[in-house]
């Protein structure tokens, strides 16, 4: 009797089994119809987005889009739709989840083409490929012409007071001169601060290096004072061989007591009251920058300075001249006594 039962429990645990193998294989196959059934879906819904996120989005004209601080997908989303430069909000949150652009979103300003799609959108803004300018502030000009340009420049931001900006770089009275003249990448958004902050400090490096080596002979006595005569020789000559000649006629006359006479400072004087040509009476206004009145340097500079009028203050020529003329192509004539220097007014001037 127990070999007997013995054989019916065995058979019955083998049917068990076989019942259990058999429907393991068909949980199984029941598993992987459903994983491919998801994952076509999951395909089939991944195409739809990358053939919609291919088309380019609704820019008509050539635009700049600007991406706030701390805006996420949904308000980037929503801010596209308002401005009607997307047809869906929830395509671009998809593309976005997509491409994992969700959380890299950058601030900033984007340049938006006719051509952009969404993808190249997200990639700009994920990328932080911001516009950026190139912003040109050229020789000779005033430091308030200087604010002027940037402040009209829709590529700079911000509603800083020129005595604002001026605090803020710790500059004092007098301000001019204190601004490099030279060409500046920007980014698009940057403010009035920053860009002459980057001009300010690009001045004060290049005067420190010609500073630190200059020779022990030149009269300055501070490193403006450099700069007050670099911005003279910046208005009186446009030609590079002739900066280190007026330089050092400039030398020679400060060291002699001699007036420096420069047209330059009494325009820079008359301010809006220059007519465009210097009257005898124009020569005697009162006024501390009227080199024709006083003796030694005005007590600011007259505008911007390039670097070659800059090293040309620290490096006069050693000549003889005491005098100069403008001629008619700009270029100058020069003289060692006041009888030659009349000769060439009369030469170029008067005929």
């Amino acid at each position: 009797m127990s070999f007997a039962s013995n054989g019916v429990t065995e058979s019955i645990k083998a049917a068990f089994e076989e019942k259990k193998r058999s429907n393991n294989a068909w949980l199984s196959v029941k598993k992987n119809n459903t994983f491919a059934r998801l994952t076509k879906i999951a395909l089939i819904l991944a195409l739809g987005v990358w053939v919609w996120t291919s088309k380019d989005m609704l820019v008509e004209d050539a635009q700049i889009y600007h991406l706030q601080k701390g805006a996420t997908i949904d308000v980037v989303a929503l801010d596209l739709h308002n401005k009607e430069l997307i047809n869906s909000e929830l395509y671009i949150k998809l593309a976005a989840m997509a491409v994992g652009a969700s959380k890299k979103l950058q601030t900033g300003y984007y340049q938006l083409e006719p051509e952009t799609s969404v993808l190249s959108f997200l990639d700009k803004v994920t990328s932080g490929d911001v516009v950026r300018e190139n912003i040109t502030l050229i020789e000779g000009v005033t430091i308030d012409n200087y604010y002027l340009q940037l402040s009209q420049n829709p590529a700079v931001k911000g509603k800083a007071t020129f005595e604002g900006v001026m605090k803020s770089l710790n500059i004092k009275t007098p301000f001019e001169g204190w601004i490099f003249p030279e060409t500046y990448q920007i980014t698009y958004g940057d403010s009035i601060q920053s860009v002459f902050a980057r001009a300010h400090k690009s001045m004060k490096m290049q005067l420190d290096d010609l500073w630190q080596t200059r020779a022990d002979t030149l009269p300055y006595n501070t490193p403006y004072e450099a700069i007050i005569l670099a911005s003279l020789i910046e208005k009186e000559t446009a030609h590079h061989q002739e900066k280190s000649m007026i330089a050092g006629v400039f030398m020679r006359r400060l060291a002699e007591g001699m007036r420096l006479q420069t047209d330059p400072s009494v325009i820079y004087a008359l301010g809006d009251a220059y007519t465009g040509t210097l009257s005898r009476g124009d020569l005697r206004v009162k006024s501390p920058y009227n080199t024709y009145r006083h003796e030694g340097l005005p007590p600011g500079a007259i505008g911007s300075v390039g670097y070659e009028s800059l090293y040309a203050a620290f490096h006069p020529d050693d000549g003889n001249s005491l005098y100069f003329v403008s001629k008619k192509d700009g270029s100058h004539a020069f003289a060692e006594t006041y009888q030659e220097h009349k000769d060439n007014i009369q030469r170029y001037l008067n005929n």
